[in-house]
């Protein structure tokens, strides 16, 4: 496993993150045996990953509570680096965006009792509260981070203009978005700030929500209906179909020729791109972890760097005529 500085923290990650926004269990991602979580859980840190990342929103503190039972059962805190988040509360089925300042106070106090910790490595941001100021989201956040209840601060999904803003008043050790070989937005301005900024990126959905696993396109998957992959429906219908698994099919072949999985090329392609330091990659199950470590220990050439760049250009090239289409 390799490690990386997050950013100008003083922490040290595994380039592989384990998301557990599954182990929630929630409408999102349906049904998980606790079994299965602690499993992978514990598999994972005796591999090498390190890095944690989860949200209270994921399963409604579930997925806190399941890694909190998980850090309870022995001395490994220390061996740990615990990433979680806040910003948004619930309400039945309704999710709400809220960074008042007293909710910022109760949630990290009740995310530190799931996860049975006094402190986290990282804190982040979940998503900027239109109706609360940044900048007293940014002074609130510094004061953990002064307190020592957090080791760095984070965002997650901030624009370029509300990273400065939050800047004024805070720290920014990380950054949390968007990013995989279909979906790139953060590549013209993002990366180039955070490396400027010694900011250290954490990406999320490397695989696009799975699709760039191939097995929608190249082994007859089933595309399930559930709200997450509706978020990727234009990507699973024509034309788009058509043009994506032609994109999958000239990857798998780099892929072949390093005895990879395609899931594992596209972490391992994400993970490398200059300005990234860790990429977050779920996991319900052990097989579905080890098909994400193996993305680790190898690196892509030149020229397959190269074929690859070319390939998503070519991709781009034929999304972007469908986009004017419509």
């Amino acid at each position: 496993m390799e490690y990386r500085k997050l950013g100008n923290s003083s922490l040290d990650v595994s380039v592989v993150c384990l998301g557990t926004w599954a182990f929630g269990g929630d409408r999102w991602w349906g049904y998980q045996d606790d079994n299965d979580s602690l499993e992978v859980l514990e598999d994972a840190l005796a591999r090498g990953v390190n890095f944690i990342d989860t949200a209270p929103v994921y399963g409604r503190g579930h997925s806190e509570e399941v890694i909190g039972s998980f850090i309870a059962q022995g001395k490994i805190r220390e061996k740990v680096i615990l990433a979680t988040k806040l910003g948004l509360r619930w309400d039945g089925r309704s999710i709400f965006h809220d960074l008042s300042r007293k909710r910022m106070f109760d949630e990290i106090d009740a995310s530190r009792k799931r996860l049975k910790t006094d402190y986290f490595d990282l804190y982040q941001v979940h998503w900027h509260d239109p109706d609360t100021p940044i900048g007293q989201t940014a002074e609130i956040m510094h004061k953990f981070y002064q307190d020592g209840i957090i080791k760095a601060i984070g965002v997650s999904n901030y624009s370029m203009a509300q990273i400065e803003e939050f800047k004024k008043y805070a720290p920014i050790h990380s950054l949390q978005p968007s990013y995989s070989m279909f979906d790139r937005d953060i590549e013209e301005e993002v990366i180039p700030f955070c490396i400027e900024n010694s900011i250290g990126i954490i990406t999320y959905a490397p695989l696009y929500s799975g699709l760039l696993t191939g097995k929608f396109f190249l082994d007859g998957a089933k595309i399930p209906g559930d709200i997450n992959r509706k978020m990727k429906s234009r990507d699973l219908e024509e034309p788009c179909f058509s043009i994506n698994k032609t994109t999958l099919i000239k990857l798998k072949k780099i892929a072949d020729k390093h005895g990879k999985t395609l899931a594992q090329l596209a972490l391992n392609w994400n993970f490398n791109q200059k300005g990234v330091t860790s990429a977050i990659a779920g996991a319900r199950k052990l097989s579905q972890l080890y098909d994400n470590l193996g993305s680790t220990g190898w690196k892509l050439d030149k020229e397959d760097l190269t074929m690859i760049r070319d390939i998503l250009a070519e991709r781009f090239i034929e999304i972007e005529k469908v986009e004017e289409k419509v």
